[in-house]
């Protein structure tokens, strides 16, 4: 017996690293005992947590305290590693790499915690998003939580590579110059997102729904904005897909925001129309148009005689509806028409039609057939 105990103290003080086996043993139950305590911490103080943001109203905390739960339950195994370093003396080599492995894996947390986080954190700027991206604010949200990603990542990277006394600058380097040709290739979807962004959150040209007219587009409503292209139903009911980068080097018009929607027509009388009809004619049409309440009379109205055409003379009018509606508009112009038509039958005249009147004075010679024909 007294054997087996020699034997196994002799085993229990048997060097190994720069420490012995029974040094490693006890490092060995340390991290398996918080170990243990991570999960029971899981068990216990998270639940308990989970329980309480279940009470609120809110969801933000829920997935707040789900994003923090790993890398907090992480600071266990790092908190036994930290005291097996500090307790049980290694030779210096293997010290040292316990110690950069320690401090890597603090950096990892930590980064590690920001990215679990950022998804939930940011919610509570999506109303401030919102308000600035308008209808591409989910895109612009989902764009900046891929950078804020990469850079959480990347600085992790660094973080942890200068733990082990790498300069990670020159591969960062070498990275970028072989990424040139890819930025190359991809200059056009470039483009198309700088577009996008002049387009629609600074310059504001257009919104989901609007009449826009352009040289690529022709006329159309939008109706779906990313940072990347406009999607528009054409009025044929075709869906034309165009990259912003084309659209914002163009002359755009925004036919939604015009403020009024403007009437011109030009209705041509039979020459046999007296002065005095002219006169009664142009006056009941400015009084028509006067009375119409749907007419904006704020803005330029004219009716006026305008020209001696080949077979009339014609009476222009210009005047702006209110409403902008395409449909409220042209049964406007359907009602004012008819109106018209009945001013002018009561005044004794008639619209004009395309006459052509030939006057043949004299008698007209009998040609004579040459000789030979």
């Amino acid at each position: 017996m007294q054997d087996l105990i020699d034997q196994f103290i002799a085993v229990w003080n048997t060097t190994f690293i720069g420490t012995t086996v029974g040094q490693l043993a006890v490092a060995a139950i340390v991290l398996l005992v918080f170990i243990l305590a991570r999960r029971l911490f899981a068990r216990i103080v998270i639940a308990r947590l989970k329980r309480l943001t279940a009470k609120t109203s809110t969801t933000i905390d829920d997935d707040i305290v789900d994003a923090l739960q790993q890398p907090l339950t992480f600071l266990f195994l790092i908190i036994g590693l930290s005291i097996v370093v500090q307790w049980i003396t290694f030779d210096a080599d293997t010290e040292q790499v316990l110690v950069n492995i320690l401090n890597s894996l603090i950096a990892i947390t930590i980064f590690w915690t920001g990215y679990r986080v950022v998804n939930p954190i940011s919610l509570y700027f999506d109303k401030f998003i919102r308000k600035i991206a308008g209808p591409v604010a989910n895109e612009v949200r989902d764009y900046l939580l891929k950078a804020l990603k990469i850079f959480l990542v990347a600085s992790g990277i660094v973080a942890v590579l200068s733990q082990w006394g790498i300069n990670p600058w020159p591969y960062f380097a070498g990275i970028g110059v072989l990424s040139l040709p890819i930025a190359f290739a991809a200059k056009d979807s470039v483009s198309n997102v700088f577009g996008g962004i002049k387009l629609i959150l600074i310059d504001q040209v257009f919104r989901v729904g609007d009449w826009i007219e352009t040289p690529s587009i022709g006329n159309g409503t939008v109706e779906a904005i990313s940072l990347s292209t406009i999607r528009v139903r054409k009025f044929s009911k075709a869906i034309l897909t165009v990259p912003n980068g084309i659209v914002a080097g163009e002359p755009i018009t925004n036919w939604t925001r015009m403020t009024n929607r403007r009437i011109k027509m030009d209705i041509g009388l039979t020459y046999d129309t007296t002065s005095d009809q002219f006169k009664a004619i142009l006056g009941r049409i400015r009084v028509h148009i006067a009375g119409d309440e749907r007419v904006d009379h704020s803005v330029t109205e004219m009716v006026h005689m305008t020209e001696f055409s080949a077979s009339s003379i014609d009476i222009n009018l210009y005047y702006f509806t209110r409403t902008t509606n395409w449909q409220e508009w042209r049964q406007i112009i359907e009602e004012h028409m008819l109106a018209f038509m009945a001013i002018i039958e009561e005044e004794g005249s008639a619209i004009a039609f395309p006459t052509r009147s030939i006057q043949i004075e004299g008698k007209a010679e009998k040609l004579t057939p040459a000789s030979g024909d």
